[in-house]
């Protein structure tokens, strides 16, 4: 999938500099205006979108396994862009962002995406990096490899490739009487033995399987709103290809292996009854991050900011610096 010719932005950007703080926008840029733009490296079309007219940047990664930027920006875009000049990155074979010319999308790959953007923008280095789940694994994995590139670092109910758990297990076994989350569990069961090859078969796990990353169901409806503000829906050929790649001995990313690299000033934030990435995970990752600051969260699962919304942003807020 291709990204309309006419969006396509593939000349170098005006922004040559930084304020001493590095990151006020000191020169206008058409690539930093409201709305969607595009450029391209190694073969591929990248899209980022940006909300906000002023502030400091703010980088939001998204995941790498078929699902749109979407749920960020409608989900996030409220708080962050008062205060916030936000770039939305999706990264190869997802959302708008074109399919690299060799397939390669494992998530250590992705991270390299990110720096592309960081040259595309002009940037010394990235003023907060935020990302969630498997965008988080991503976000991580670029603060290793290029520690001197990312200022503040936030990660989200984070995929930590290098620790092994049995979480869906261990929830699913919580939850095999429950009712509410029966059809997800026969959904990721049908994923594993039958996975969709299809746009719109995957489309329909997603609908399934959604209920699962809620610790309160009664939330929801709000995911599921940020979702249908998509530009583009859930890509198949993204599922099928990150997941297995990364489990690919070798390409994995040693997420705690690799954390005392990390230089940014870390925030890693957790709902404690996330049944898709462990906390335990998470806490053995703020464990080698120096100077990690950790939050959990009781009685919520994978989406923080939508089941704790006011603690979550009071976090973030007291985190990052202005």
């Amino acid at each position: 999938m291709l990204c309309p010719a006419v969006h396509l932005a593939t000349t170098v950007p005006l922004i040559k500099e930084q304020s001493e703080d590095k990151s006020i926008v000191t020169m206008a840029s058409p690539n930093l205006t409201p709305g969607d733009h595009y450029f391209t490296a190694e073969g591929i079309t990248f899209h980022y979108r940006v909300g906000g007219t002023s502030g400091p940047f703010f980088i939001a990664q998204s995941v790498g396994w078929g699902m749109p930027g979407s749920y960020l920006w409608n989900g996030m875009g409220p708080h962050l862009e008062k205060s916030f000049r936000v770039i939305y990155f999706e990264p190869r074979g997802n959302g708008q962002s074109s399919q690299p010319p060799d397939d390669v999308m494992s998530s250590r790959v992705m991270a390299e995406d990110v720096e592309h953007l960081r040259r595309h923008l002009g940037l010394n280095s990235l003023p907060v990096l935020l990302g969630h789940s498997n965008g988080a694994g991503i976000a991580l994995r670029y603060a290793e490899q290029y520690p001197d590139h990312v200022d503040q670092l936030i990660l989200i109910d984070s995929e930590i490739q290098d620790v092994h758990t049995t979480v869906w297990q261990d929830w699913a076994e919580k939850r095999k009487d429950n009712p509410n989350y029966a059809g997800a569990i026969a959904g990721f069961k049908r994923m594993r033995g039958d996975p969709p090859q299809t746009d719109e078969d995957f489309a329909r796990m997603m609908d399934a399987i959604i209920p699962w990353y809620f610790s309160d169901l009664s939330f929801l409806p709000t995911l599921v709103e940020n979702i249908e503000g998509q530009t583009y829906p859930p890509l198949v050929y993204a599922f099928l290809r990150n997941h297995s790649q990364d489990m690919i001995e070798g390409n994995a990313s040693a997420h705690v292996g690799d954390g005392h690299k990390v230089k940014a000033k870390t925030l890693v934030i957790w709902g404690e009854e996330d049944p898709i990435t462990s906390v335990e995970a998470g806490r053995r990752a703020a464990e080698v991050i120096p100077g990690c600051k950790l939050v959990t969260f009781e009685g919520c699962g994978h989406f923080p900011w939508i089941e704790r919304r006011d603690e979550f942003w009071r976090v973030i807020d007291e985190f990052i610096e202005m």
